[in-house]
């Protein structure tokens, strides 16, 4: 039975993904119009949705199913505030001895400093696991060393490249509710082949027991993340195109690899 489940969600993922580019079409158009009036009073607000064959972050699988990904963000003057979620479509997270699907809401502010020699993007970021049914307003932090509050807060720093040398660079550390405080560093590259985008990249984390978010022991710095990740416009009509990326991720530190599709309206 529970096979069963699980294949009559797969089938009602990729259903709904196929009658969402047909009602998407004329909405995504509206929507591109509109962020063009509101980018040029200043003030943009964007939104949208991908469809995820799996949520991959860092090369840590969470859910282990396909997934929705709604997003919206607001901006001016260089301040960005955004909401960002992932809701699993086949429940494969344990929670109270039952099987639960997973799902994540993450709450994240940045300012963007550009320079001469590139852009600098401090940054905050919120998470919030719904499906551990913990009351949102928890805020409370490590008690005996373990998590005990709702939401996990890092903060970061990001450097983007210009034209010349097009490298960003990402340090973030996590300041709340994890007893093991890792760090986290990712240098990406871009790199363009006809029509298709091209994004390499390398994070490493620094640890303290198996037990962490990274899996590294005994305080040591290991490569985490590392992979590509191809994105290619597809044009469906003259208003509508249709961004798809695939991304081949590797953990050489846990000997781990995922191949992750994204389709984004």
């Amino acid at each position: 039975m529970n096979l069963l489940f699980k294949k009559a969600n797969t089938k009602f993922f990729w259903t709904l993904f196929i009658v969402s580019l047909f009602f998407c079409s004329n909405l995504f158009s509206q929507e591109q119009q509109e962020e063009q009036k509101e980018k040029k009073g200043g003030l943009h607000l964007g939104s949208g949705v991908d469809l995820v064959s799996s949520y991959n972050w860092r090369a840590i699988d969470f859910g282990n199913s396909p997934a929705i990904q709604p997003y919206i963000s607001l901006s001016a003057f260089n301040f960005e505030l955004s909401g960002w979620g992932s809701y699993a479509l086949i429940a494969q997270e344990e929670h109270d001895g039952k099987s639960v699907p997973f799902s994540e809401i993450d709450l994240s502010a940045k300012y963007s400093i550009p320079t001469s020699v590139g852009t600098f993007s401090p940054g905050v970021v919120d998470f919030f696991y719904p499906y551990e049914h913990m009351r949102y307003s928890d805020y409370k932090g490590v008690d005996s060393g373990e998590s005990k509050g709702a939401h996990w807060v890092n903060v970061g720093l990001t450097y983007t490249g210009g034209e010349s040398f097009p490298i960003s660079l990402t340090i973030d550390y996590a300041i709340h509710n994890d007893p093991d405080k890792p760090i986290y560093f990712e240098i990406g590259y871009p790199v363009k082949i006809e029509e298709t985008n091209l994004n390499l990249f390398v994070g490493a984390a620094k640890g303290s027991n198996k037990a962490s978010l990274y899996g590294i022991e005994d305080s040591k710095l290991g490569i985490v993340n590392a992979g590509i990740t191809a994105t290619k416009t597809i044009t469906i009509t003259k208003d509508f195109s249709l961004p798809v990326s695939t991304s081949f991720i590797m953990n050489p530190y846990l000997s781990k690899a995922y191949l992750v599709l994204k389709v984004s309206l």
